[in-house]
């Protein structure tokens, strides 16, 4: 029982700080992804279309904190479909008006926010599956662009030179990145406004070679130099005609994805790649915190307390993959 629902009412207190101070010292609060799936128009009889609305595009926005309380976390329960475990939670958020003060969630950036609504999916890290390093320059070489490598034990930063338009990436050996099913990191420039993010590649099977590589090309996306861009896409096989989405300051950046015809997610990890254009020679590039994760998504049933500090919501794990059977299989 919530301290409103006894009758008490509790002082003011700061859920934004909370949350990010058991981030920082325990771990218990997380980032999460809000996502909310395209709204489609509707025809003369209510029924949805297949086409998204003008104001319906899906929305992908990391960096929301939160605070996950599982009362179930897996039941082993599977679904007529034979692969969904059902799991529940309690989901706390700071309240509205500091959502919205961040800039992703800013009305005034994105007028299709307006609040965390019933189905709504939050999506949480199960577990990090792997890492690509940036605590170190080992393994990051240059492409077809000409730069340089430095780390100060947390960001990879790559000064372009005189071919500043191109490719980067880190390559390694085989390795097992079979339950992964999304990747995120950060990324940010220096030295110029208008270095655009070409593509993002992750090569599975073979190194550098664009048959083995699924593709995510952002429709003019450039680099901020201020802020760091939280970047946060599917892990899939095959080619997705609906593509993913980008937010910077809260405005939706369509990601095209393809596969290359011998692409598996299933195979061994090999090579990360990032491509970027227009920019000159000297400016710099930062990366850090690649994860290729397992996630958990959540989804908003309910709300259970809202406040002017926080709101808890009521929330159910509406699918999980068997990995014992994926790896069977």
């Amino acid at each position: 029982m919530t301290l409103s629902n006894q009758g008490i009412r509790p002082g003011s207190i700061n859920m934004g700080r909370i949350l990010r101070n058991m981030r920082y010292h325990t771990n218990q609060s997380r980032k999460v992804v809000f996502y909310r799936p395209p709204q489609f128009t509707t025809d003369g009889y209510g029924v949805e279309t297949t086409t998204i609305a003008t104001s319906g595009a899906e929305m992908v926005i990391p960096d929301l904190p939160a605070l996950i309380r599982p009362s179930v976390t897996s039941d082993y329960q599977l679904q007529r479909s034979g692969h969904n475990i059902v799991g529940a939670a309690r989901i706390y958020t700071p309240n509205l008006a500091t959502i919205k003060g961040f800039a992703n969630f800013n009305q005034a950036n994105d007028a299709q926010f307006n609040e965390i609504e019933g189905w709504d999916r939050l999506i949480d890290v199960n577990r990090y599956i792997y890492t690509v390093p940036t605590n170190a320059t080992t393994g990051w070489t240059s492409g077809s662009a000409d730069a340089t490598f430095a780390s100060d034990g947390q960001t990879i930063t790559a000064t372009l030179g005189t071919d500043y338009n191109g490719t980067i990436h880190y390559t390694t050996g085989a390795t097992n990145t079979l339950e992964t099913d999304r990747i995120q990191f950060q990324i940010k420039a220096s030295g110029a406004s208008n270095i655009a993010l070409t593509n993002i590649k992750s090569y599975n099977g073979a190194t550098q070679n664009s048959a083995y590589a699924i593709t995510y090309t952002p429709a003019s996306l450039s680099i901020p130099t201020g802020s760091w861009l939280t970047v946060d896409v599917p892990f899939i096989t095959g080619s997705v005609t609906s593509g993913s989405s980008i937010y910077l300051n809260g405005t939706r950046y369509a990601v095209t994805i393809t596969s290359g015809s011998s692409f598996n997610y299933e195979a061994d990890f090999r090579d990360f790649e990032l491509e970027v254009s227009g920019a000159a020679s000297g400016n710099k590039v930062m990366v850090r915190d690649i994860k290729y994760y397992k996630s958990i998504r959540w989804m908003v049933q309910a709300v259970r307390d809202y406040n002017d500090d926080y709101v808890i919501y009521e929330c159910v794990r509406i699918r999980g993959k068997s990995d014992k059977n994926r790896r069977a299989r």
